[in-house]
């Protein structure tokens, strides 16, 4: 067959959006003919197919990650512009796929953090009335109020046109027999009830040093970040300590944490870590080494240094 027959096949097809019935009834072929020819015409170079609004780049990043790290899936944003917008367009991106993810009847449990509030400010309202927000981990000291979980409970029930659950404690707590009794309070039993029965959670997470968010806003002493770092700890998930290895048995801060631990984590069916920043590639490696983690939402930068750095390791 001649090749301008193939060209204006494609023309057609792909130009002007005539279907192969009606291709078929132009050439007198059949529509069989037709299917055979249109499948041919990249493999013959004729019509080379791009995908427009998403970098291959990032494509080929995603499926790295995915099977590095054991994911179910991986959403990069784009870095062009600025780097201080970078956590904008990672919580733009992770905005848009919880309005596209959320379902009416879903369980969904959120941490704390500048990120994860920047999330929710940024997602549109939806009427999920079925749906329940619950608080992962309990209150924090912060001027900021945007910043705690608290808040971004609420404002994600208020997107949904949902009920929330507070978890009206503080995230840690001095003494261990301080946790114990506050665990027999009925308000507080049933927040920590409603985290077992998440299938969604939306999580940030955090580097262990002295001047990172838990320790600069008083949640834990200076002494406590040495005490965790000599033992090997290096960031938190919802505020459980974990190491570079992504486990986090024996840490000395558990007894003291009124949160959703890392047991309860596992559990959930889709915990979304969104995170980004140099800063946090490290506590982002060990997240997730931990299994915890299901889906990563983070930018091209940060999701190249977090497997470039695990590779050298």
């Amino acid at each position: 067959m001649r090749e301008d027959v193939y060209i204006k096949i494609a023309y057609w097809y792909y130009t002007l959006g005539m279907t192969q019935d009606e291709i078929a009834k132009r050439l007198s072929f059949t529509r069989q003919r037709v299917n055979q020819i249109i499948n041919s015409l990249v493999e013959l170079g004729i019509v080379n197919i791009t995908i427009q609004g998403y970098e291959r780049d990032n494509i080929e990043l995603e499926c790295q990650l995915i099977d590095r790290f054991g994911l179910k899936q991986t959403v990069i944003a784009s870095d062009y512009g600025e780097r201080k917008t970078v956590m904008y367009k990672v919580a733009n991106v992770a905005a848009q796929y919880l309005n596209d993810t959320i379902r009416q009847g879903d369980i969904i449990g959120v941490s704390w953090g500048r990120t994860l509030s920047e999330v929710v400010d940024q997602m549109v309202y939806h009427k999920r009335s079925d749906c329940r927000v619950v608080q992962l981990m309990g209150a924090q000291n912060i001027e900021q109020k945007v910043e705690k979980s608290d808040e971004i409970a609420r404002n994600l029930a208020n997107k949904l046109d949902c009920s929330s659950y507070m978890l009206y404690a503080p995230v840690v707590v001095e003494h261990e027999m301080t946790k114990q009794m506050l665990l027999r309070e009925r308000s507080i039993r049933a927040s920590f009830e409603m985290m077992n029965r998440c299938n969604i959670a939306v999580i940030g997470v955090g580097e262990l040093t002295e001047t990172a968010t838990m320790c600069t806003r008083g949640h834990i002493t200076k002494e406590d970040i040495r005490i965790l770092r000599d033992a090997g700890f290096v960031g938190d998930l919802a505020m459980n300590p974990i190491r570079e290895d992504g486990s986090w048995n024996d840490c000395p801060l558990t007894d003291r944490l009124l949160n959703a631990s890392m047991e309860c984590l596992r559990n959930i069916d889709n915990v979304i870590l969104v995170a980004c920043g140099d800063a946090k590639v490290g506590a982002i490696r060990a997240a997730l080494k931990t299994g915890c983690i299901d889906i990563l939402i983070t930018d091209e930068t940060t999701g190249r240094k977090v497997l470039c750095e695990d590779t050298e390791d």
